[in-house]
């Protein structure tokens, strides 16, 4: 038994057709992922870059302390009040904003680099050395100790609603320096920056003090920098060094 030529048309017709739908169906599947891709990718940038500057102003603030003795420069000058107060007001800023934008992190359960399991997975890693390296007892000393409840604390305080809702926006951001120094004083910050304060106010009279774990951090922090942005491209390469 023969099919007739017009049997065969038909099923030659309705090969093509679920041909090309299937052929459809998976170039829409692609351009769905790439398109889901290219929004998580583009989310990744808004968290990736503030962390980057936040960590790798607090260890250039770090290194500064240590190596160029910032907190007693401005002790001399045409303004020492004001210009003591913001050497101070300006370092609790930098631990604050670090502390923020690894809290918005975890609020936003945001993959930093969604194109690479491996550079997730050393920046999480790294994450976590930085906070055992504020949080550890073994380190010698209890100065500028911030245990993991405490970081957590202070960046929340510093936590502004960034107004945004749905896919590729994000929810979070930190406070600006201006309206971070408007509010010291006020209790919702004071609780959790007066120790932070009162230990740099000791550095700044004993350099010595705190000294080890400020190595430790910096280093972390340091190494963290380097994992987000390992050519340089977006933070100065000379101000990359180890104490």
């Amino acid at each position: 038994m023969t099919m007739d030529a017009s049997a065969v048309a038909t099923i030659a017709a309705a090969l093509v057709a679920a041909l090309a739908a299937l052929t459809s169906a998976w170039f829409a599947q692609r351009s769905a992922a790439a398109s889901r891709m290219h929004t998580a990718e583009a989310l990744a940038v808004k968290f990736r870059e503030p962390l980057l500057q936040a960590a790798f102003n607090l260890q250039t603030r770090i290194y500064n302390i240590l190596r160029q003795g910032f907190l007693r420069k401005f002790t001399t000058g045409p303004h020492p009040e004001r210009d003591v107060a913001y050497s101070i007001d300006n370092t609790l800023y930098l631990f604050g904003q670090y502390f923020c934008w690894v809290e918005i992190l975890r609020r936003e359960s945001q993959f930093l680099d969604p194109r690479s399991r491996e550079r997730e997975r050393a920046v999480a890693d790294q994450l976590e050395k930085i906070r055992d390296a504020f949080a550890s007892s073994d380190v010698p000393g209890a100065t500028l100790r911030i245990f993991r409840g405490e970081q957590r604390a202070i960046g929340e305080v510093l936590l502004e609603p960034a107004g945004g809702d749905g896919p590729g926006v994000a929810r979070w951001d930190c406070m600006g320096y201006a309206s971070f120094v408007e509010r010291l004083g006020s209790e919702r910050l004071d609780r959790w920056f007066s120790p932070l304060r009162a230990d740099i106010e000791a550095i700044r009279s004993d350099p010595g003090l705190g000294r080890a774990r400020l190595v430790l951090v910096q280093h972390a922090l340091l190494t963290l920098v380097e994992i987000l942005d390992p050519e340089a491209g977006r933070t100065s390469g000379r101000m990359r060094e180890r104490l």
